[in-house]
């Protein structure tokens, strides 16, 4: 019996995030043998970073004390993503799930505010463009107007597709505690920066 058909457009932006998590080139058509392939190789990667971070986790739970990110016991083990790709979202959520992070996610900027004046979060992972870098600056300069007016401490990493460094230097100069780019092994580098902050 074969599955239920469907039609939908998918821009170029969508296709080339898609096949960059899977480090696949984006190809010019894409047929349903491609999107087969690269959510295989998607969820390949997923259960392999998972695995990681399990290993990770395990090692922070030997100890009776409870552990915290950074090892600070204070340290709020709480953390907003926000990206407008889901598959993102889904990726990171079960990551920091895994290491026993309460997570918060929004796909869009005025919500991630919404959510970010209701809860004191230690960390803030966020996507540059949200859909273009115009909304990820917003977001990025509320985000620390807001950890300044309400003296909190919450780490901001950045995450971006774009290569351009003066995106960092922009990010970096606005307040941002980290900027990852979405290169191959971009997740372990959002783990890695929200356990040394």
């Amino acid at each position: 019996m074969t599955g239920d058909k469907f039609s939908i457009e998918l821009d170029s932006k969508f296709i080339e995030n898609l096949f960059g998590l899977a480090d696949m080139p984006s190809p010019g058509e894409v047929n349903l043998e491609d999107l087969h392939n690269v959510v295989t190789k998607i969820k390949s990667k997923l259960s392999k970073t998972a695995l990681s971070s399990a290993g990770l986790n395990a090692q922070s739970s030997a100890s009776n004390e409870p552990v915290s990110a950074g090892g600070d016991p204070s340290r709020i083990k709480s953390v907003l993503v926000v990206d407008d790709l889901g598959i993102i979202t889904y990726q990171l959520d079960i990551l920091f799930k895994r290491m026993d992070f309460e997570v918060v996610i929004s796909q869009e900027i005025n919500d991630a505010i919404d959510k970010y004046k209701k809860q004191d979060f230690g960390y803030a992972v966020i996507d540059l463009f949200i859909p273009t870098e115009r909304e990820g600056f917003i977001l990025l300069d509320e985000l620390k107007k807001l950890c300044l007016l309400c003296k909190l401490n919450t780490k901001i990493i950045v995450m971006t597709a774009s290569s351009k460094i003066e995106y960092q230097d922009k990010c970096l100069n606005r307040g941002a505690d980290f900027y990852i780019e979405k290169s191959p092994g971009w997740q372990k580098r959002v783990m890695d920066a929200c356990l040394s902050a």
